[in-house]
């Protein structure tokens, strides 16, 4: 008899959600962003589904443009490790993950507040390990930011510390903090090897991450570790309807969301210039953008991927029609939840993943939606659990706990 191997999911617990206009929405109430009430709910809705984690990003510097705040755009978030504080005081089983960076913060800072959360929450902490983007060290007054390179060489000393420190200290019921890391450069793949437990990716299609999670778990084998101690988890964004047909309705609502200056807003972000005064139906400024691309700074993803996107003689309103038809950078699929866990089952059976970091178009409405029915479809098949079988979130992802150096 064949052995189904259950999905891990995590949640990545965004403001209003990850749909850039999601603060627009009539169910989203923006000033609830500020105050906690909104993030416990939701996180008690993910331990309600069984996930495995609730994550929040961090973000060291608000969005700029043309010298003032991207004020179209939601705020990405507040101090996630007060947040998931907070929200492990307020659940039992769900585990809590945070980013923090390992450029802007010393070892010691960073080992005594995981395993400050990690005691408290009775083993249930994970620290994404970022090393941050060029905007920190222009809002922290850091100077040059550092590159690829160095950042991922200094990192690996950061870690090594952090551990050094807690494995001299006390222990939670999971031992350590797990690790998690969302890099998919060369050097963010050869440290998700040495270090990573769960690992974020991105990708277009299986074949893709099928490729991804083999290269990893070789490389965690070269570094002396067993491949089962990484799982490699895709963003996935889910969009929802009893039919197919109702659901491209609502991600077609969503994109209407869209105001015409977050719109100019984004493309200037994608390209570092400025499209305020560009008239939409203009030719794209494709060979405008190619002359100068090695000299614009290297904020918000590379260009040069962006430009590749580009078609021949597009204007500017057809591209952006096509950059905001396309809700995430992640995985996407539309469809009733049957459809949606064909797709998740694919991945899963295909060695595309280990699981998904689900996002949601609008926080809290569509992800309970998934969790409501997308989860007991995903229960029905054996795919994933029905009640926690322990209680650290290494235990939910079944990984064993480190041994004590």
């Amino acid at each position: 008899m064949t052995t189904v191997r259950e999905l891990h999911l995590g949640f990545w617990l965004l403001t209003s959600g990850h749909h850039i206009a999601a603060w627009r929405h009539p169910r989203s109430d923006p000033g609830e962003l500020t105050g906690i009430d909104h993030y416990v709910r939701t996180a008690r809705i993910a331990e309600r589904g069984k996930l495995d984690m609730v994550f929040f990003e961090d973000t060291l510097a608000a969005r700029e443009r043309n010298g003032g705040i991207f004020g179209e755009a939601q705020f990405n978030s507040l101090d996630p490790l007060i947040q998931i504080a907070a929200i492990a005081a307020a659940t039992d089983h769900i585990g809590v993950a945070a980013s923090y960076s390992t450029t802007y913060n010393s070892p010691r800072v960073l080992a005594a507040k995981f395993a400050t959360i990690d005691a408290l929450s009775g083993g249930r902490a994970g620290w994404n390990m970022v090393t941050s983007d060029a905007s920190a060290a222009r809002n922290l007054g850091s100077g040059q930011h550092p590159e690829h390179a160095s950042r991922y060489a200094a990192a690996v000393e950061v870690v090594h510390d952090v551990r050094v420190a807690w494995a001299a200290g006390p222990r939670s019921p999971q031992g350590q903090p797990v690790l998690i890391q969302a890099g998919m450069s060369s050097w963010g793949l050869d440290f998700a090897a040495a270090f990573g437990e769960a690992v974020f990716a991105s990708f277009g299609h299986i074949e893709g991450g099928r490729a991804f999670r083999a290269d990893l778990r070789a490389r965690a084998e070269t570094k002396g570790r067993s491949p089962d101690s990484i799982k490699v988890l895709p963003g996935f964004m889910p969009i929802i309807g009893s039919t197919e047909r109702e659901a491209q309705e609502k991600a077609d609502l969503y994109r209407e969301l869209i105001h015409l200056r977050l719109v100019r807003g984004m493309l200037g972000e994608r390209f570092n210039i400025d499209f305020t005064d560009r008239p939409l139906d203009a030719p794209f400024p494709r060979d405008e953008i190619s002359a100068t691309l090695e000299n614009r700074p290297n904020v918000g993803g590379p260009r040069g991927r962006y430009l590749a996107e580009v078609r021949e003689g597009e204007t500017i309103a057809a591209y952006a029609e096509r950059m905001t038809r396309r809700p995430s950078g992640h995985l996407t699929k539309v469809g009733g939840p049957e459809q949606i866990v064909d797709f998740m089952q694919d991945w899963l059976e295909g060695g595309g993943c280990d699981g998904f970091i689900v996002q949601a178009l609008q926080i809290p409405d569509e992800f309970e939606l998934f969790v409501d029915e997308v989860i007991p479809e995903l229960q029905k098949r054996g795919l994933f659990r029905r009640e926690y079988a322990g209680t650290t979130l290494r235990s939910h992802l079944r990984l064993a706990a480190p041994v004590q150096s």
